[in-house]
């Protein structure tokens, strides 16, 4: 419990570095120290402050606090000690760390490889340890990790990133068994600032219709406030989240124990992929030579939403619909979304199998859906009339044969 007037007790004769903090929630976050009380930053990244970077560092030394910009690669030790080097040499000692420097190259598992890895791991791997090494002498007030909340729940085409933040995460609890300060926060996508806020506008869409929401940046920041001064705790997720909706698509696989917890009892963790969809009792309601139709125009409307597409008339039989705008993430989605609307299990690399539409309709109508979608010919018809009768007879015993033969010879 807080008390209403609890202050965080940040010292004007002081230093306070963020890594990242040339990015807008780098710079955010710095303009949330000078609202309580910071006199001296540190603000360190890889390349020169951006034109709208250099106005809000002006505008924050306006204030009367002293910015120092320091460049250098957080996931390189001999940077790290140089930047540490230099606020000891010019500038009040050290008495915080905020850790919120992180990069993105996402994909599906199959095409990860480990200069991928290396991309993302590298500031929040080699940088959080750099970090640690090199002020684990000194007496910090705070040691603050800015992780994911893809640590916590997993996210499609980010392996990479989820076990960079896993690294941060366990870093600060390292840390605290040690007696160290420590606070690892993982946050959900920011509204209007971080690496989210620089994906394309299907990317967001697709997070925002997950059940995940923007954090706000002033509820983000009285978060960040709160668990600071909350010393207890170690690890914390800030998530603005629709339980219902969030747990309703997310794919069987990724319900892992730790959403157990989460999950309204009067909902099974991991629902019956046995149990019929709406969609496929409609589905068999059908007249049989409607079925493909019906079929097909469900999953072009899904692709469509998915493309954000108006007319889903516009999405061709043959077209490969990686040619239509559908990334290798977008295609898991895609998968997931069929998963929910016919109440299916398939394969993630549904999509990398049967690439068009009419592959899509072909392998649902012939290897997942136990029904008729054609009518049987005239040929048909009199091979399975016959094959009925050869086994009726076949399960006739020979006084019901004789018996029946002996009806036909009278007639």
């Amino acid at each position: 419990y807080l008390a209403e007037d609890s202050q965080l007790s940040i010292k004007t004769e002081a230093s306070y570095l963020i890594t990242g903090g040339l990015g807008s929630l780098g710079l955010e976050v710095a303009q949330w120290l000078v609202n309580q009380g910071a006199q001296n930053l540190v603000l360190t990244g890889r390349s020169s402050p951006s034109e709208t970077a250099t106005d809000t560092i002006e505008k924050l030394e306006q204030t009367g606090c002293q910015i120092s910009v320091l460049l250098g690669d957080i996931s390189c030790e001999q940077d790290v000690a140089g930047i540490l080097e230099k606020i000891q040499a010019s500038l009040p000692p050290l008495k915080g760390v905020i850790h919120a420097a992180g990069v993105l190259d996402d994909g599906v598992m199959q095409q990860m490889n480990w200069e991928r890895f290396t991309t993302v791991m590298a500031p929040k791997v080699e940088g959080t340890w750099h970090l640690h090494k090199l002020t684990e002498n000194l007496s910090l007030d705070f040691f603050v990790c800015f992780s994911s909340m893809a640590s916590l729940f997993g996210s499609l085409g980010q392996v990479n990133y989820a076990a960079a933040n896993a690294f941060m995460d366990s870093i600060v609890h390292y840390r605290r068994g040690k007696g160290l300060s420590g606070l690892s926060i993982n946050w959900g996508p920011w509204a209007r600032v971080g690496m989210v806020a620089r994906l394309g506008s299907q990317h967001q869409n697709r997070i925002m219709t997950s059940g995940i929401g923007a954090i706000d940046l002033e509820q983000g920041m009285q978060a960040l406030t709160k668990l600071l001064l909350s010393e207890q705790i170690i690890q914390s997720g800030v998530v603005p989240i629709n339980w219902s909706e969030f747990l309703r698509q997310l794919p069987s696989e990724m319900k892992t124990s730790f959403l157990e917890a989460f999950i309204p009892r009067k909902l099974p963790l991991e629902p019956s992929l046995t149990q019929t969809s709406t969609f496929v009792q409609q589905l068999e309601s059908k007249p049989i030579s409607d079925r493909r139709g019906f079929l097909m125009d469900r999953v072009r409307s899904v692709i469509a939403n998915l493309l954000s597409l108006k007319d889903p008339q516009q999405i061709e039989l043959r077209e490969s619909l990686f040619e239509l705008g559908i990334d290798s993430l977008m295609a898991i989605e895609l998968r997931n979304l069929l998963e929910l609307n016919f109440g299916i299990s398939v394969s993630s690399t549904l999509l990398f199998n049967y690439p068009t539409l009419e592959e899509l309709i072909d392998y649902f109508v012939h290897e997942v859906f136990s029904m008729d979608f054609f009518e049987p010919s005239e040929d048909q018809k009199s091979r399975e009339s016959a094959n009925t009768l050869e086994e009726e007879l076949e399960n006739l015993s020979e006084s019901e044969i004789a018996e029946l033969l002996a009806e036909e010879l009278s007639l």
